[in-house]
């Protein structure tokens, strides 16, 4: 091999070598920019979206929805009992209750819903109804309300032992009216009536906040809550 070939071939090997070590660096970095934008919108432990995940998607999902005519229901969860179940059982056997939870209402909202946790033990879910008139949504809210109340709060297995879940549901029938933080809000007022009446279960159907001047601003959650599941049936409330 000449000089100049020789030359030619370390020249062709170095460039080869540098577009590859480029391209390999692009897609690592492109990878790092994924895995960055999916930890700010997802929760670590469960998976799930986050608030700001779910902020990001919720108002699309709602006026999406509404164009083809189906109801969007906006429903909050928060844990009863979840506090005991760490001071009883360790940390680890409440994380595998929240991760269980959130694989529920997973499976709750199916491929085009949205999952979120909030926070602690609070957790969101938007999803849609069946496509039936509007006069109807009410009643499939409230009916699917008591459906999922009964899915969230079967008891979880973890290591030979039985752990209680208990639960109670606020929600809200959205439209594009108003963005996806209003009716969190409306959801999260039918959840307080829910725990003040000691019900597990309520429905939010007013748009006018009157709810909002008798709500405790310091959330008081645990002395309203039911004291277990059972506490009462499922029930809907509906604002005046």
């Amino acid at each position: 091999m000449t000089p100049r070939l020789r030359a030619l071939v370390t020249a062709s090997a170095i460039s080869a070598a540098a577009t590859a070590g480029y391209l390999t660096a692009r897609h690592s970095l492109r990878a790092e920019l994924l895995a960055v934008r999916h930890a700010a919108c997802h929760d670590p432990l469960t998976g799930v979206h986050n608030r700001a995940g779910l902020s990001a998607a919720a108002d699309s999902f709602i006026t999406t929805a509404h164009t083809t005519g189906r109801p969007v229901a906006v429903v909050l969860v928060d844990l009863v009992g979840f506090k005991k179940v760490n001071d009883t059982h360790g940390h680890d056997a409440g994380d595998h209750i929240l991760t269980t939870v959130a694989q529920r209402l997973t499976g709750i909202a199916g491929p085009a819903g949205i999952c979120a946790r909030l926070g602690g033990d609070e957790f969101a879910l938007i999803t849609t109804g069946p496509a039936t008139r509007h006069d109807d949504a009410d009643t499939w809210l409230a009916d699917w309300l008591t459906h999922i109340h009964t899915r969230l709060t079967t008891p979880v297995s973890y290591h030979g032992r039985t752990l209680s879940v208990g639960a109670t549901l606020g929600a809200v029938l959205a439209h594009p009216g108003n963005p996806a933080a209003a009716w969190l809000h409306h959801a999260d007022l039918a959840m307080f009536a829910a725990r003040a009446n000691r019900r597990t279960t309520a429905v939010f159907t007013d748009t006018v906040d009157t709810a909002a001047a008798t709500r405790p601003t310091d959330r008081l959650r645990d002395l309203a809550r039911p004291t277990s599941p059972l506490a009462a049936a499922p029930t809907t409330w509906r604002a005046a």
